[in-house]
């Protein structure tokens, strides 16, 4: 689990974000009518296919993630979770929406497994899940 924690942290947390390959993900807006527990489970599965493309996963700059309340600054993802990333957008144009993967639910589905680190494979779905998972969620310490 060390291990992996490193290289996800390598992965989001680069020394240098100029011209790093990008994945871009977003959460929502209030029309998507998302819970939250589908908005992680997603997230986990986009932070796993940024480690298989060795992309940094990155929201959008303009993010308006619907369970943030308006008055909240940073409004998003920001308002009550460490940042995914020292990357942003605007830090390169090597960008690839996961739209592009996450849009073909039912060919994703049956490759899951195939989004998992190779030398994790042996732990399982489940394990590879809760490791990502681990790694976004971070409440701020403001958050009660």
């Amino acid at each position: 689990a060390r291990r992996l924690q490193a290289e996800l942290r390598a992965l989001q947390f680069p020394s240098e974000c100029r011209g790093r390959p990008l994945l871009l993900h977003s959460l929502g807006d209030r029309k998507s009518g998302w819970g939250m527990g589908s908005m992680l489970h997603e997230l986990t599965v986009a932070l796993s296919l940024a480690y298989t493309l060795n992309r940094t996963l990155v929201l959008p700059e303009l993010d308006e993630w619907w369970y943030a309340p308006e008055d909240c600054r940073p409004r998003g993802f920001g308002c009550y979770f460490a940042p995914l990333s020292t990357c942003k957008p605007s830090d390169s144009p090597h960008i690839l929406p996961s739209s592009h993967f996450l849009e073909a639910p039912q060919q994703f589905q049956s490759g899951a497994m195939k989004l998992v680190g190779e030398r994790y494979k042996r732990f399982g779905l489940l394990w590879w899940r809760s490791q990502l998972l681990s790694c976004l969620w971070r409440p701020l310490p403001s958050v009660p």
